[in-house]
């Protein structure tokens, strides 16, 4: 998937994953997530107690970049999960295969456990249903090879798999009956590599950087659940990833 580099384009893309953020962070209430995009679109800054309240939204990976601090590389990780999210939200439906349990982005790039969760139901498969566990990588080096990036999200699938599906704890908690047990069980199925088990790399890059091949090694990086379709790929390019991440936090950051 490749962004168009029209300044029109990146902006309205920019504010599409912004606003995507911010609505999930705040849960969509109108006290924050309303007020918040009002006051962006308006381009006025919020003050007092609602200031307060939208800032505490906003801080998580964007507060570093608004204070221009050296070295910080989470906007640009951070978007690079949203696209990946925002993606697959969209693409069309697989009657065969609907997605039942899509989970967005931590609040922070470097938060602990895995990536991205797809839940798929699956009719006529042993447990009714399946999973991808996905790692997401962004590259923005100027070797533009994103081959070593690649390499690290499959051998983090492969090492930290289990223990990130093992903090899923919610699974046998919050969930109706017929999926319950099914993602209660998910590092149980990852262990055991069923055929209901599988992972996905996703890597986010400069346009530059769009490597003519990207997962053709991604079964010598990960030797384990050999069954078809078990590994996804997805290359998401943008002209300058980097500036792309900090409009984004200009339009989350507009109003504060």
């Amino acid at each position: 998937m490749t962004l168009s580099n029209s300044p029109e384009d990146r902006a309205a893309a920019a504010w599409i994953v912004a606003d995507e953020i911010m609505r999930e962070r705040t849960g969509g209430r109108p006290r924050s997530y309303g007020t918040w995009r009002e006051a962006t679109l308006s381009r006025t800054k919020l003050t007092g107690k609602d200031h307060t309240l939208v800032k505490g939204f906003a801080e998580p990976v964007f507060e570093k970049a608004a204070a221009k601090k050296a070295g910080n590389h989470g906007p640009a990780g951070h978007v690079g999960e949203w696209l990946w999210y925002l993606l697959t939200r969209d693409l069309p439906e697989d009657q065969a295969r609907p997605v039942e349990i899509l989970s967005p982005p931590k609040p922070a790039v470097n938060d602990g456990g895995g990536d991205g969760l797809i839940v798929y139901r699956e009719a006529g498969t042993a447990r009714g249903f399946s999973f991808r566990l996905w790692e997401m990588k962004k590259y923005t080096g100027a070797a533009n090879d994103p081959s070593g990036s690649i390499y690290k999200g499959w051998t983090q699938l492969s090492t930290k798999a289990q223990t990130y599906l093992g903090m899923l704890s919610w699974g046998d908690k919050l969930l109706a009956d017929d999926i319950r047990e099914f993602v209660g069980s998910l590092a149980e199925q990852w262990v055991d590599e069923e055929e209901s088990a599988g992972g996905g790399v996703s890597v986010a890059l400069n346009a530059t950087a769009i490597p003519a091949k990207a997962f053709h090694l991604a079964h010598q990086h990960f030797t384990t659940h050999k069954h078809p379709g078990a590994l996804q790929g997805l290359v998401v390019a943008i002209d300058d990833l980097e500036g792309f991440a900090q409009h984004v936090r200009e339009y989350v950051w507009t109003a504060l």
